[in-house]
């Protein structure tokens, strides 16, 4: 059985889905960014274990590897000083570095080839086949995936969200963000909340009354819960693409990188 690996601009669109889950920044980067600058650019560096943001990476793209694998093929074990850091060994940690260092591990378990329907090569159906592997083995969908099948009858809330993270870096095709009207509410909401968190604690300490804190915390789950709601509830989907046959569509239409390297290695 013939492995299918990923290819390095897959992974790079996987790493940075997963790093804006673990460090909560979108700030972009590419294969020849330096890691260690990209994370003091940050203020990441001094406060961000390496060994959690690889089992991160372990976890996103299914394989197990130790840290000394890790940081002796990555070039990071055993730094001797503070000059040979910096000019050895800091500009050989790229994510590019990473990304070939996951390459050589990670087997890659969605296909977006053509497939034959009739005696004739179709992509769009290859690029429905691998939607569907994805909702299958990846999301849960509430319902059986087909192509006339409406996308937010099958994946809604964070389920959707992470339905379209994954679809957008395998198939290596820029969609469209989700966009929720009301999100910035939420986000301010959420910035009130912190500070009022912040003024309840020193109020409840100087004048002993809890249920200042109480109502604090019944504001945090309030607020938990609406957004929680809308989130579920809202339709985040451009008017193009409502069905599993546009998504379809569109990935067939892109210029994929990861189906013509596959064409390639089968023809060659």
């Amino acid at each position: 059985m013939t492995v299918t690996r990923y290819t390095e601009k897959q992974i790079l669109c996987g790493l940075y889905e997963c790093w804006k889950d673990a460090m909560g920044t979108d700030r972009p980067f590419d294969a020849e960014t330096r890691v260690d600058l990209h994370m003091k650019a940050n203020c990441e560096w001094e406060e961000t274990d390496l060994a959690d943001l690889f089992f991160r990476f372990e976890k996103h793209f299914g394989f197990e590897s130790s840290l000394e694998e890790w940081t002796e093929e990555l070039g990071i074990a055993n730094v001797p000083s503070l000059d040979v850091w910096e000019n050895e060994m800091a500009p050989k940690f790229t994510f590019g570095a990473l990304a070939r260092f996951i390459q050589k591990r990670a087997v890659n378990t969605v296909s977006f080839k053509p497939v034959m329907v009739i005696n004739k090569e179709c992509l769009p159906a290859g690029a429905f086949y691998g939607i569907e592997q994805i909702s299958n083995q990846l999301v849960s969908a509430k319902c059986r995936v087909t192509p006339s099948t409406k996308i937010i009858d099958a994946f809604r809330g964070y389920k959707l969200n992470s339905f379209w993270s994954e679809l957008s870096w395998r198939s290596e095709v820029p969609l469209p963000q989700l966009s929720r009207h009301w999100d910035f509410l939420a986000d301010w909401g959420y910035m009130i909340t912190f500070w009022g968190m912040l003024i309840a604690f020193p109020l409840v300490f100087f004048m002993g009354n809890f249920y200042i804190l109480l109502g604090a915390v019944l504001l945090v789950i309030a607020i938990w819960l609406i957004d929680s709601a809308y989130t579920h509830y809202s339709d985040p989907l451009p008017p193009e693409l409502q069905t599993f046959r546009d998504l379809a569509m569109l990935i067939a239409a892109h210029d994929c990188t990861a189906v013509r390297k596959c064409e390639a290695i089968e023809h060659g």
